[in-house]
């Protein structure tokens, strides 16, 4: 918009700014409407496959470990 405005075109920055407003609006009505309907099939994920669902957080936990772990080795050697 200050672009437009210092090229004498103001009219040109308003429309560039209300078409940001319409994509941003867009975007987080589209982001919005998804997690509504993700969390419907969370939900069901989460209560028909209580094992699974404990071995992937396991699994998740470890590797975070490791990474970790990983790293902090990496500093320690490096220096």
């Amino acid at each position: 918009m200050t672009f437009a405005i210092s090229r004498g075109i103001p009219t040109a920055g308003l429309a560039f700014a209300a078409t940001m407003m319409i994509g941003v609006a867009a975007t987080l009505s589209a982001v919005a409407i998804t997690a509504i309907l993700f969390r419907q099939q969370a939900v069901h994920l989460l209560q028909s496959r209580p094992k699974m669902v404990a071995a992937l957080t396991r699994s998740s936990e470890a590797v975070a470990g490791f990474v970790l772990v990983a790293i902090a080795a990496h500093e320690i050697l490096m220096k």
